[in-house]
């Protein structure tokens, strides 16, 4: 587990469930990404007008949006939206991390919360799609047990959830009152050990 920096008195990062009030700030998270890791996110060439309507359309009800915040500051999101009319539930999973935050774990955690939050959701598949030459979604992906399958340039991979237990309700349930109180104080609590192992 990573304590806050000794040098700088950083708190490690916060990961945390994001809500309708705050898609300026999913906005502006995505208007940092630069035009690479834009089409990396989107699959396709992204838009500042493009990924303003984006956020502006966000279906809440289906979707739920995880951020993990850097100083306060949101360096990356995770979008479970979960597909209508498909039985057992099934949902589709995209994240996008600022190019200076990458390779830091910042992905893992986010993938990882958002694989818990899917399992409490009684969600039986999670599909990741990306571009044959997203090679850090991939291993991020494998890291999880993802079964991956490359067709037309594209790469899908697919998640199977294990069914909740007290333990991952919990760690949910603790991940995300240590995030908000994080928020509320400014300060550097004790991040879960599951949730953010990625860090140490």
């Amino acid at each position: 587990m990573m304590a806050a920096d000794q040098s700088t008195g950083t708190p490690p990062p916060a990961v945390r469930r994001l809500w309708p009030t705050e898609r300026s700030r999913i906005r502006d998270h995505l208007l940092r990404l630069d035009r690479d890791d834009r089409s990396l996110r989107f699959c396709h060439a992204a838009g500042d007008a493009f990924l303003s309507s984006y956020c502006e359309n966000i279906d809440w009800l289906r979707a739920t949006v995880l951020g993990c915040f850097v100083e306060d500051e949101l360096r990356g999101v995770a979008e479970l939206i979960r597909i209508a009319d498909v039985w057992p539930p099934a949902a589709e999973l995209a994240l996008s991390v600022q190019g200076p935050y990458q390779n830091h774990g910042i992905g893992s955690a986010l993938l990882r919360h958002a694989l818990v939050m899917a399992r409490n959701r009684l969600i039986g598949t999670v599909s990741m799609i990306c571009l044959l030459e997203n090679r850090k979604m991939q291993h991020i992906a494998r890291e999880f047990g993802a079964s991956l399958v490359v067709r037309e340039g594209q790469v899908e991979g697919e998640i199977w959830p294990l069914w909740p237990s007290y333990l991952s309700l919990i760690e949910e349930a603790a991940a995300e009152g240590e995030a908000l109180v994080r928020a509320a104080f400014s300060i550097p609590v004790a991040a879960p050990p599951r949730l953010l192992q990625e860090f140490a």
